[in-house]
């Protein structure tokens, strides 16, 4: 946004002024009256111009402090507080929700893909596809009995958000603490610092993983131009 001046104004104000300058007394009284005209219209132009710089000031002041609340949203690091504050702050749509969280809080839309599922007995760990709308969106485990028949209120420990050819379903937004699909790697050091490790995978991707422990851990995939296309987490 430009910045304003009364510097050029004044100048040209006052060009003014000495161009119709009375040169005999006789016109004394109309000069005087010239005079304070142009000063009350310089005075008025300069209050424009100053409120104009205010206004200008304020807005810039006001999206600065916007994007630097933006930036520092987190600070470089990683630890358990910071996990929990990216498992409490995924936006799916318009919603944002809290994890571990079931089916049930998803709500409306929200479905299982059951020909999907996979159960660990000795474990007690059911995986599958969660649908949006009928279209995949991520894949889920949750804890959920052999026997356990309903499982909608079962609560989902573990997420995978994976869109290698951007297909979002129907083109909904969706980030997992502030990151988003097809953000860049460089986004991710910012607010977690360097990942305790990189795994090279296969088709040129990096995996880098933060972790706090074995049953609590956040792991993004980046591909070769390195942008994320899949975001993941561990929380049971």
């Amino acid at each position: 946004m430009g910045k304003f001046t009364g510097k050029t104004g004044s100048h040209i104000i006052l060009m003014l002024l000495l161009t119709v300058f009375p040169l005999s007394l006789t016109s004394c009284k109309n000069s005087e009256n010239t005079l304070s005209t142009d000063n009350d219209k310089s005075r008025s132009t300069q209050s424009s111009i100053s409120e104009s710089v205010s206004e200008s000031t304020e807005s810039d002041t006001q999206r600065k402090t916007e994007v630097q609340s933006e930036i520092n949203e987190y600070d470089g690091t990683f630890n358990e507080d910071v996990f929990d504050k990216i498992v409490s702050n995924v936006v799916i749509g318009d919603k944002t929700f809290s994890f571990p969280c079931s089916l049930e809080d998803l709500g409306e839309g929200f479905s299982y893909q059951n020909e999907t599922m996979i159960v660990d007995e000795e474990s007690e760990l059911r995986s599958c596809v969660l649908l949006y709308e009928g279209e995949s969106l991520a894949t889920v485990t949750m804890h959920c009995a052999v026997d356990d028949k309903d499982y909608s209120d079962n609560k989902i420990g573990s997420i995978g958000f994976t869109f290698l050819n951007d297909d979002l379903p129907k083109g909904i937004s969706l980030s997992v603490g502030s990151i988003e699909i097809n953000d860049y790697k460089e986004k991710v050091i910012q607010y977690f610092g360097e990942p305790i490790e990189k795994v090279n995978m296969n088709n040129k991707k990096i995996e880098y993983k933060y972790e706090i422990s074995d049953t609590k851990h956040l792991e993004f995939v980046i591909n070769s131009e390195g942008l994320i296309k899949r975001i993941s987490f561990t929380y049971f």
